[in-house]
């Protein structure tokens, strides 16, 4: 038996105003093929299916259209799709009873009332009814959804009680599902961040233990014998356990676009809980590249730009200036424009910051006490921190403000 494991999809996201919906159609024009080719059998997405609570019209359509396209063209017999942060859950289960038609299993979020286990258990039988596999599909758990209140309690004691009530979650649930496996794998979700991940990994933070660092991989039941986890952006085993995260398949980030994209497959012998966990990289339709220096320079790189991707790539430009210049992101589009026509590279933003010598480099080394400033020095200190430029109308509009201030 083979399991397909991805999450972070994201679908309806954008890179600074530049949507990504055909990145995810190429993504998924790629799976279908894919998970027919490798005899998939259960295909889990982790989380974050959408990038929006509150999907588009045209987010929404890709999803529907891809779980008809499994039902059809694949021989999965159960896609699991539990919630991420970014999803609501409530719009994920409206839909759950009607998926069931195509095979679908959703959880879109947890609930306490009566504690039903059995919601989030799904068995998978052969022909001859008889079970192969349980998948224990945990979404998002916020840490108020634990009985978790963090108002009176200090970082220490939020993380020593939802690590050990999250671990109990996990363990009345490998229990449960132990009941109905019948010595067959048991395999978990999950969404969360974990150990290993880096600040970056991931779109925020999601528990009031971020600043603490992840979740050890020993809240995960022993029995299960593989947890799919999603949440963080980038593919890594948690710990040398049997936690892994898939990584999200299309590159949402500059740093993201920097390495390969996966999917993850999870082998079964048939009548085994042993295990092989197999990478596979995805293809990229498109890259985010970062290009940084003087204007010159940046000429230089446009005029050269090349890729091996189906589509241009997508360019975050930083642009040193002595001096703000007005238009210049219309001037570098029209550039690429009349270098390359058709399948131009599309430009994100250009941001200009002030090219700095040694010497300023050094004045800014230097340290002051706020006494010794006036209020016009302190402003363009600032200025000068976040890489703003300050020119003569911006100088005019704060001292106007700082008029207004006095009087």
């Amino acid at each position: 038996m083979k399991i397909l494991h991805t999450s972070d999809w994201h679908l309806g996201a954008t890179f600074e105003g530049i949507g990504r919906e055909e990145d995810h159609k190429y993504f998924l024009s790629w799976l279908i093929p894919f998970l027919k080719e490798q005899e998939i059998v259960v295909l889990i997405i982790s989380g974050d299916l959408f990038d929006q609570s509150q999907p588009s019209a045209e987010a929404q359509k890709i999803y529907y259209q891809f779980l008809l396209s499994v039902s059809q063209n694949t021989k999965v017999q159960k896609v699991i799709i539990v919630g991420g942060n970014h999803d609501s859950p409530t719009r994920l289960d409206a839909p759950a009873e009607l998926l069931k038609l195509l095979d679908v299993f959703i959880v879109g979020g947890i609930s306490f009332e009566g504690k039903n286990l059995d919601r989030y258990l799904c068995p998978i039988k052969n022909a001859e009814n008889v079970v192969e596999l349980v998948v224990v599909a945990v979404p998002f758990i916020h840490e108020y959804k634990l009985g978790i209140r963090t108002s009176f309690q200090n970082e220490n004691e939020i993380y020593s009680l939802f690590k050990e009530k999250i671990q109990k979650f996990y363990f009345d649930l490998a229990e449960a599902a132990e009941n109905i496996a019948h010595g067959a794998p048991i395999v978990a979700t999950g969404h969360m961040a974990c150990c290993g991940s880096e600040l970056d990994d991931a779109p925020q933070e999601i528990h009031m233990i971020g600043t603490m660092g992840g979740l050890p991989s020993t809240i995960f039941d022993s029995r299960f014998s593989y947890i799919a986890l999603g949440h963080i952006h980038r593919a890594y085993r948690v710990e040398q356990s049997n936690a892994y995260y898939s990584g999200s398949p299309i590159p949402l980030s500059i740093k993201e676009s920097n390495f390969p994209r996966y999917v993850q497959i999870i082998s079964y012998e048939k009548g085994s809980k042993a295990k092989t966990v197999q990478k596979f990289e995805v293809p990229v339709f498109r890259k985010i590249i970062e290009v940084k220096s003087n204007l010159e320079e940046i000429n230089n790189v446009l005029l050269n730009i090349s890729w091996q991707t189906p589509m241009s790539p997508i360019l975050a430009i930083t642009v040193q200036v002595n001096g703000y210049r007005s238009g210049l992101d219309l001037e570098l589009k029209n550039l690429l424009s009349n270098k390359f026509q058709e399948n131009s590279p599309l430009i994100a933003y250009v941001r200009q910051v002030p090219a700095k010598s040694e010497n300023v480099i050094a004045k800014n080394n230097e340290t002051f006490s706020l006494k010794e400033l006036t209020a016009e020095q302190v402003f363009l200190k600032m200025c000068d921190t976040y890489n703003e430029i300050v020119d003569e109308n911006l100088l005019q509009a704060f001292r106007s403000l700082l008029n207004e201030e006095n009087i």
